[in-house]
């Protein structure tokens, strides 16, 4: 599939029907430093997440296990909530309520806690007993009234009603599940579906990929196994490997990555169409890992990013990664090096014109906190 149609067919399943389709060219993103957010961490700032009208951000500051919550227009902290409120040493997965008055926090067998930022208290929780050492996976459905989550401990996948605060179904059962992502949209026949991909780790010793990844219908229950039509020569098969899934603006497509670790490390990644399930193209990223979750920019940028690191060097050294589809594979069209931009963290917005980015040049280095606007590369 040539890269015109591809993008065309990412264009349209997000445009209403009476547009008129528009040229296509792929820019990538310019990182264009805003300013600092006041504090730093010794040793990590978790999970950063803007709330949805971009106003916040919030994060976990690793070392006090302070929860904190900036405003972005003067990068100042408006709420710092310790651990003696949320109860948490860490934190799994932290987003923004839609309303932005709320932070939904998840850590390992813990409940997910809903916190009033602003009061400084829990105000729900839902015992979800995910995992009891981390939570390697999770996905909310864009209201927030489903979440599908995944542990260590090859428990499969978790689906929740959030309303209900109840466990609804479980998916991939005796499984590690590494990677989640949730679509809810129509189809090509404009019918409604409910969409759940995943991505799973492989077993010790479990070296074939068959059924490393799946898409699975929730309003059928229908598991449909993906990567099993892989061409031999665009795998690199080994263990311990983990695949990731992420569905692009319009659900289209399916990004799955994957990270093949030492002695031999490995990332790659694979573009698959959503209504087929089938392999479309791949790009071998070489003796790299994936730091982070990959993020697709639409306009005006229309391609992937993806945040990797270089195995081969002590120190390992990082790049974030530019991709777009083009007629036999994924190509990077460019790569920002960590010389250049020290990511040791990042979240993008959902509007795509703003980064949160942890930087970090050396371990010895406190962690500090950015914000970036996201403008087309000149």
């Amino acid at each position: 599939m040539k890269i015109r149609s591809i993008l065309f067919t990412l264009l349209l399943a997000a445009a209403p029907a009476f547009a008129k389709p528009e040229t296509i060219v792929p820019c990538p993103p310019d990182y264009v430093m805003d300013k600092q957010l006041e504090g730093e961490d010794p040793f990590d700032i978790l999970k950063p997440v803007f709330s949805q009208d971009n106003s916040f951000v919030a994060a976990f500051m690793a070392s006090p296990h302070l929860l904190t919550v900036w405003e972005t227009k003067t990068g100042k902290v408006v709420a710092s909530i310790p651990e003696s409120v949320h109860g948490c040493d860490a934190a799994d997965g932290l987003e923004f309520t839609p309303d932005g008055k709320q932070l939904i926090l998840l850590r390992n067998f813990q409940p997910l806690k809903f916190i009033d930022w602003k009061e400084s208290k829990v105000v729900r929780e839902i015992a979800l007993d995910a995992d009891p050492k981390k939570i390697l996976a999770y996905a909310f459905s864009p209201s927030q009234d489903l979440l599908a989550v995944s542990g260590m401990m090859n428990k499969g996948i978790a689906l929740w009603d959030m309303k209900k605060g109840v466990k609804v179904k479980t998916y991939a059962p005796n499984k590690t599940v590494s990677g989640l992502d949730m679509l809810i949209t129509r189809d090509r026949q404009g019918r409604p579906v409910r969409l759940l991909s995943y991505g799973r780790g492989l077993d010790a010793g479990e070296k074939s990929w068959k059924d490393v990844a799946g898409l699975i219908n929730m309003d059928t229950g229908t598991d449909q196994p993906l990567l099993n039509d892989i061409p031999a020569d665009k795998k690199k098969e080994g263990s311990p490997t983990y695949f990731f899934t992420d569905f692009e603006w319009g659900g289209g497509h399916l990004l799955v990555t994957y990270n093949l670790f030492p002695p031999t490390a490995k990332a790659g990644v694979y573009l698959i169409d959503t209504w087929t399930g089938k392999y479309l193209s791949q790009q071998d990223l070489g003796s790299y890992t994936v730091k982070f979750r990959p993020k697709y920019l639409w306009k005006p940028f229309y391609g992937f990013e993806i945040p990797t690191m270089d195995m081969r060097t002590s120190p390992y050294q990082s790049s974030t990664d530019f991709l777009v589809p083009d007629k036999n594979q994924l190509k990077v069209i460019d790569s920002i090096p960590e010389s250049k931009l020290p990511i040791y963290g990042l979240r993008i917005s959902d509007k795509w014109d703003w980064a949160a980015v942890v930087t970090r040049a050396q371990s010895s280095d406190a962690c500090k906190l950015f914000l970036y606007k996201l403008v087309p590369k000149k």
